[in-house]
């Protein structure tokens, strides 16, 4: 959705990085099989590590293959895929769609857009499939676009309200063993991701006028933000059963989420 979960390679040995780029194209085939080019205009990192984490978490069965892309055509590469994968991929559609349909609000444009109606075709069957998802995450944007026409300023309480928008999206079976966990993880994150957007968006609203909860504020506050949600993230990841992918998803907790961060800085300097 927005591509701020992603790993720090250099961090990685050969093996996890190879790994890692296998989940990202089985990701990409599912949702290539599923939604054609709509799906692969969708693929994001954040999904990834959805499917990294949730097939590991319950031990699902891998498959996958050697296959040429649009992408990559020369060349076959590995893809890596499992239930979890098409979980994902369903979750990144939902996520992509309610993204544009927003986006749209924002600018005052045409919610049947040529993109919006390239996603929307999908969204029906999807919503009957997760309603508990879909109820979670579209109420959670409701609250979220009436909060910003208020003018509200508080950037913790909208980032919660992201939190809480995203974290089912991270629970794929509910009321199960890691339900607590995994939604704990999911709300964290989402309150991670929508402060880094609002941050690496800042000069660029402050000259348009745009709503941003951080206009204004001190950059030791910004950060203060950023490590309480990573913090949170990293509590709930911690005390989740993985093994197989923990290199990779350690990796993105504690090092990859921060790129963007880290960048902004070294620009501002």
């Amino acid at each position: 959705m927005f591509g701020f979960i992603t790993p720090t390679k250099s961090n990685l040995i050969k093996e996890d990085i190879e790994k890692y780029k296998a989940y990202y194209c089985g990701l990409c085939h599912v949702l290539n099989e599923r939604y054609g080019k709509d799906g692969r205009n969708s693929l994001s990192y954040d999904m990834t590590f959805l499917s990294l984490l949730l097939t590991d978490l319950y031990n699902a069965e891998i498959n996958g293959g050697f296959e040429r892309c649009i992408a990559k055509p020369l060349k076959e590469h590995k893809y890596i895929i499992s239930p979890y994968t098409g979980y994902s991929a369903d979750m990144q559609m939902m996520l992509s769609y309610y993204s544009e349909l927003d986006k749209a609000i924002d600018r005052d444009e045409d919610a049947d857009s040529r993109k919006l109606k390239g996603l929307k075709q999908y969204i029906e069957s999807i919503e009957k499939e997760y309603p508990r998802q879909a109820k979670t995450l579209k109420d959670g944007l409701t609250l979220i676009r009436s909060a910003e026409k208020d003018g509200e300023k508080d950037p913790g309480k909208m980032s919660c309200l992201f939190g809480s928008s995203v974290s089912e999206v991270f629970n794929p079976v509910e009321n199960d063993f890691f339900s607590s966990a995994l939604l704990s993880l999911g709300s964290a994150l989402g309150r991670f991701i929508y402060i880094m957007d609002a941050f690496t968006d800042l000069k660029k609203d402050s000259k348009s006028g745009a709503y941003n909860p951080l206009l204004n504020l001190d950059g030791e506050v910004i950060e203060s933000l950023l490590m309480n949600a990573a913090t949170d993230a990293s509590v709930a990841f911690e005390s989740l059963a993985l093994d197989d992918n923990l290199a990779i998803l350690r990796n993105i907790i504690y090092s990859g989420m921060w790129k963007n961060y880290d960048k902004e800085k070294n620009d501002e300097r």
